[in-house]
């Protein structure tokens, strides 16, 4: 699995079977597992109160990234601490994945509205934006100008890393079990977008998922190596997201690559 900052495709992404599961001992601070060990800890609020049952401790590529207390098993074989490492495994995968999503987001907020660096009230903008129609303007203008085309570029292509990574974020959280409403809350966005993104995947969305062009996309589609549309908004095809998930995984060859009719 990749944790670099480069855009991932689905196949580096972090998965349930990247995580181990095992029983704390020398060095497993180290790689990506759940750790469980029996332990004791004071009550909450109240020293006195000795608490026993298991602890789970959770490290990605080496880092503590969580720690859960469950009071009463003592084994992972009780049904309380088997959920909790499921749980606690999703939480990881989303973790990882917010890696590549967080700063993405980050970026585009970090640019912010390019039409500020003229002004920050509008009608001021707008008067601006007269003068330099009608041929009033000055070099310097000329000049405010590029910088502000430059900076809408670069606010272009974040909007569209991010609206890449998006759709692989929830893809792949959706992929691995997560549902709607813990998507939206690891991706700060609300219940119904994501939803929408589950129900109706538009062909942008399917291409953005499989790391290929739109065009690569309606090309299989066309050729009968994708699957049919679900459905139309209007005229533009969408696929439920499982349709374009299990075509991820039955396809052989390597990412993108559809097989050959015969």
């Amino acid at each position: 699995m990749s944790t670099t900052q480069q855009d991932p495709q689905l196949s580096d992404l972090l998965t349930r079977d990247d995580i181990a599961v095992r029983a704390a001992g020398f060095g497993y601070e180290t790689g990506t597992a759940v750790v469980w060990e029996a332990a004791e800890w004071a009550g909450q609020g109240n020293p006195s109160t000795v608490r026993q049952g298991l602890t789970l401790h959770a490290y990605i590529d080496g880092e503590d990234h969580d720690r859960l207390n469950i009071e009463g098993p003592s084994d992972l074989e009780d049904p309380r601490a088997q959920d909790a490492v499921s749980r606690m495994r999703l939480g990881m995968i989303a973790t990882h994945a917010l890696r590549y999503l967080g700063p993405a987001r980050q970026d585009i907020e970090a640019i912010g509205d390019p039409q500020e660096l003229i002004a920050k009230d509008s009608t001021l903008r707008d008067l601006f934006h007269q003068r330099v129609k009608e041929g009033r303007h000055s070099p310097q203008d000329l000049a405010l100008i590029a910088d502000v085309e430059a900076k809408e570029t670069r606010l272009k292509e974040a909007r569209r890393r991010y609206a890449v990574l998006l759709w692989r974020f929830v893809a792949h959280l959706y992929g691995q079990g997560a549902a709607a409403q813990d998507i939206a809350r690891w991706a700060s966005l609300p219940r119904d977008v994501i939803e929408r993104r589950i129900g109706s995947v538009p062909t942008a969305g399917a291409a953005a998922i499989l790391g290929i062009e739109a065009k690569t996309w309606s090309g299989y589609v066309a050729r009968g190596q994708a699957p049919a549309p679900d459905d139309h908004i209007g005229r533009e095809p969408v696929w439920h997201l499982s349709a374009v998930l299990h075509h991820v995984t039955a396809r052989p060859g390597r990412p993108g690559r559809p097989p050959k009719n015969s």
